[in-house]
């Protein structure tokens, strides 16, 4: 079966020893799923992802919900970033 592998950072990612690059999930790829569906699909807020890099090429915010993904994808997702 089709699937994505997607790569959770920061406050996204569950905190753990093993996460420490990141929380790594894979999930079965649907017809005409969007980086948006993806996003749904993993119970994350949209509003919490800041930067979405596909492939390693960033993808806007206004592209994520028509950009198709294709098997062996693989999305990281960053929220937003504060400090000082």
């Amino acid at each position: 079966m089709p699937e994505i592998t997607v790569k959770l950072f920061a406050a996204l990612a569950k905190t753990s020893a093993e996460n420490i690059g990141g929380e790594i999930r894979s999930y079965p790829l649907h017809d005409h799923d969007t980086i948006n569906s993806i996003i749904e699909r993993a119970e994350l807020a949209n509003k919490n992802i800041h930067l979405a890099i596909l492939n390693g090429t960033y993808v806007d915010k206004t592209q994520r919900d028509t950009k198709l993904l294709q098997d062996g994808d693989v999305l990281a997702l960053w929220p937003p970033i504060v400090g000082g």
